[in-house]
């Protein structure tokens, strides 16, 4: 049996041809076979990892998604005042755009990802989506977020402009998104103060989000 750093090194590298094959061919033009010889392993040892062509794709997708979230609890240790929503979006789409598998999917690009959406948000921990409204809530009780509707309303309204910016082709520019979300969810003052206090929080919220997702993709490693 060869260490465990072995094994994920080795599982990094499947990733990283599956992640290449995928943009590349898409998703129903790529075989197992054709990800083994793209990462020099043998098919078998694919197996080893992921049980199926499916799950195989779908970790790939995770690993995306894990990576996107990291650069921005990065983004917000580094500045502070990115917890405010509308700077957190900016980054977060611009994120989105600069990585190609993720913006298929935000965009239904069926050839490059057929079917696997759906079934990624159903992979992904039930917390996951709570550590957004729990961002939200954050915001609202210091008065960083309008406060006429509750979070979990704003959550729906928020995701409907993000997946719609994220649809458009070509999409709209980070800053427009991030001044369309600044008008339609936020209080007409923002205070700086404020933001630097729920910081932190906003650290330690997303970081706790990430490590779930994390850990439901290092299952296979």
């Amino acid at each position: 049996m060869p260490p465990a750093e072995d094994r994920a090194e080795r599982a990094e590298r499947i990733l990283d041809a599956a992640s290449e094959l995928l943009l590349r061919a898409g998703y129903r033009r790529t075989t197992i076979e054709d990800v083994a010889e793209r990462a020099d392993v043998g098919k078998g040892t694919v197996y080893l990892h992921w049980k199926n062509r499916e799950e195989l794709f779908l970790a790939v997708l995770l690993r995306e998604s894990v990576r996107s979230i990291e650069d921005l609890v990065r983004a917000v240790e580094a500045d502070p005042l990115a917890a405010r929503l509308s700077r957190l979006t900016e980054i977060q789409y611009a994120n989105v755009l600069g990585r190609p598998l993720l913006r298929a999917g935000y965009a239904d690009n069926a050839d490059t990802l057929g079917k696997l959406l759906p079934k990624l948000h159903a992979k992904l921990d039930p917390r996951h989506d709570e550590a957004f409204v729990e961002y939200l809530e954050l915001l609202a009780g210091n008065d960083l977020l309008r406060a006429d509707r509750p979070a979990r309303e704003l959550a729906v309204a928020y995701q409907a402009v993000l997946h719609g910016f994220l649809g458009g082709n070509p999409p709209p520019e980070p800053a427009l998104i991030a001044d369309t979300v600044a008008h339609a969810f936020e209080p007409v003052a923002v205070s700086t103060m404020r933001l630097r206090e729920v910081a932190p929080r906003v650290v330690a919220l997303f970081t706790e989000s990430v490590a779930l997702d994390r850990k439901q993709l290092e299952r296979a490693y």
